[in-house]
C-alpha cells in the first residue's frame, strides 16, 4: 500500500512537473499565437477584440513591451482614449528602458492641442523619474508651448502688476494678465498699475488722476500738471511749466521743480535731467552727488533703478552702478536694457546683445541681433527680423516669430504681436509651464 501512495505521489509529481515545464515551453508561443491573431482583427479594424487578444498575450508573457505598445495603439484605434494614454503611462513608468510608450503619449497630447496634459504629465513623471533622459527631452521641448487665450485689442502693453494696457477704437483700459477687462476701455491714457496699487489715467478734458482697481479715482492733484508718471515709492514724477519734481502720496510738491526730464523713484533713487546732463536724485528731487552721466537708462515706466541697478553713461559707454553712484563690476557697454525687477539685463557691445546679472556679470555671450530683459525666468530675443525668447541658460524656448513681443508675467502671459495672412494683430498667449 505504501509503495502504491509513493508511486501515486510520484506519478503525480512527474505531471506537475511537466504540466509546468510544458506551460513555460509553451507560452511564448501562445503569445505568438494571440499576437498573430490579433494582428489579423487589427487589419480588419475589430480593435475592441485585438485588444482582448492582447490581453491574452500579456497573461502569457508580462513584460512583452511590444504587446503593450499594440494594445494601447489599438485602443486609441477603438475611440477608447482614456485607456490609451493609460496604458501607455503605465508602460512608460514600468518599463523606462523603452521610450516608444512616452513618446505616442506626447504626441497624441500634441497632435490634439493637450499641450498643457502633456506638460503636466511630465512635470509628475520627472519628478519621480529625474534620470529619465527621454522625459526630460520632451519637457524641454514642450517648455515653451503655449496657447492664445482669446484677448483681441488693436494694442496691447507690458504686463505689469498684473495689468496691462490695452486699445480699442482709439481708447484704452486695462485688462488683468489673463486678458480680463478691470477697467473700462473709456480714456484718452492710461498706464498699468503700479506697485503702489494705483493707475494713471487721463481724461478727454486733459485731467490726470489716479484711479484703483475698483475704476475709483483717489488721487487728483490740485494743480494742472501737463505730464505725471506712474506712483511708487510715494512719488510721482511731474511736469509744470516746462519744469520737473516728484510729488508726495498728498499728491504735493515734495520738493521744487527745476527738472528738464525726471525718472521715476525706486526705492529712494532717480535720475534728473538738466543741461544736457544727468544725476542720480532723492525722494525730494535734489541731486545725490555732483557726479554727471551723458545718459540713463530707463524701463517702459519711466524707472532707472530696477534692483538697485543702474546703467549711466560717460564718455567711454554704458556702467552699471549703484543707488550711491558706486560702480557695479567692471564692464563697459555699448548700450543697454533697463533691468526688470528681477532677471538678468540686456548689453550691447559691438552690435551683439548679451546678458549680464546685478553683479554686472556677463551671464549670456554677445550673440544676438536685439534683446530685451529677463522677467519671470524668460527674455525676448530678436532674430532674422522677429523675436522669441530663451530662458535662463541662454536655450531658445519660442523660437523667433513674433514681430513684437513683452515680458512673461508671474502668470506666464504676453503680449505678442504676430502676422496672419498678411495682417498683423496683437495677442494673448499663456505658456503651459507656467499653468
Amino acid at each position: 500500500m505504501k509503495k502504491y501512495i509513493i508511486l501515486m505521489f510520484a506519478v503525480l509529481l512527474g505531471l506537475s512537473w511537466y504540466t509546468a515545464v510544458s506551460d513555460t515551453v509553451n507560452r511564448p508561443k501562445r503569445a505568438r499565437e494571440h499576437m498573430q491573431k490579433a494582428a489579423e482583427l487589427e487589419e480588419k479594424e475589430i480593435y475592441v477584440d485585438a485588444v482582448t487578444e492582447y490581453e491574452q498575450v500579456l497573461e502569457y508573457t508580462p513584460d512583452n513591451v511590444s504587446a503593450h505598445i499594440k494594445m494601447a495603439k489599438a485602443y486609441l484605434n477603438s475611440g477608447n482614449t482614456s485607456k490609451f494614454t493609460s496604458v501607455c503611462e503605465n508602460t512608460a513608468e514600468n518599463y523606462q528602458d523603452h521610450a516608444e510608450a512616452l513618446d505616442m503619449l506626447m504626441e497624441y497630447y500634441l497632435d490634439n492641442d493637450y499641450e498643457d496634459r502633456a506638460v503636466k504629465y511630465l512635470e509628475d513623471f520627472t519628478e519621480n523619474y529625474p534620470d529619465n533622459e527621454n522625459a526630460r527631452e520632451w519637457f524641454a521641448k514642450l517648455k515653451g508651448s503655449y496657447t492664445e487665450l482669446y484677448c483681441r485689442y488693436d494694442e496691447m502693453s507690458e504686463i505689469v502688476n498684473d495689468s496691462m494696457v490695452v486699445k480699442r477704437d482709439g481708447l484704452y483700459g486695462i485688462t488683468d494678465e489673463k486678458g480680463q477687462e478691470i477697467i473700462e476701455i473709456k480714456y484718452e491714457e492710461i498706464y498699468p498699475f503700479s506697485e503702489d496699487g494705483f493707475a494713471l489715467a487721463r481724461k478727454e478734458n486733459g485731467t490726470y488722476m489716479y484711479i484703483d482697481r475698483d475704476g475709483q479715482t483717489r488721487k487728483v492733484p490740485d494743480e494742472k500738471y501737463s505730464d505725471l508718471g506712474m506712483i511708487s515709492s510715494e512719488r510721482a514724477a511731474a511736469c509744470k511749466d516746462g519744469k520737473y519734481g516728484y510729488l508726495d502720496e498728498n499728491m504735493e510738491p515734495a520738493g521744487e521743480f527745476t527738472w528738464n526730464e525726471l525718472t521715476g523713484i525706486k526705492g529712494s533713487t532717480g535720475a534728473g535731467k538738466k543741461d544736457k546732463k544727468w544725476v542720480l536724485v532723492d525722494k525730494k528731487g535734489e541731486a545725490k552727488g555732483d557726479r554727471e552721466y551723458d545718459d540713463v537708462i530707463m524701463d517702459d515706466g519711466g524707472f532707472c533703478s530696477n534692483q538697485k541697478c543702474i546703467f549711466v553713461k560717460d564718455k567711454k559707454g554704458y556702467r552699471l552702478i549703484d543707488p550711491k553712484g558706486k560702480r557695479i563690476g567692471k564692464q563697459v557697454f555699448d548700450d543697454a536694457k533697463a533691468f526688470t525687477e528681477d532677471g538678468y539685463a540686456a548689453v550691447c557691445r559691438d552690435g551683439k546683445w548679451g546678458f549680464v546679472d546685478d553683479e554686472g556679470e556677463l551671464v549670456i555671450d554677445y550673440t544676438y541681433e536685439d534683446a530685451e530683459s529677463f522677467r519671470n525666468g524668460l527674455a525676448a530675443v530678436y532674430a532674422d527680423g522677429l523675436w522669441g525668447y530663451i530662458d535662463t541658460d541662454g536655450k531658445l524656448i519660442i523660437t523667433p516669430r513674433f514681430i513684437e513681443t513683452t515680458h512673461f508675467s508671474e502668470a506666464g502671459t504676453a503680449a505678442v504681436k504676430i502676422e496672419e495672412d498678411g495682417e498683423e494683430e496683437w495677442k494673448l498667449i499663456q505658456l503651459h509651464t507656467f499653468s
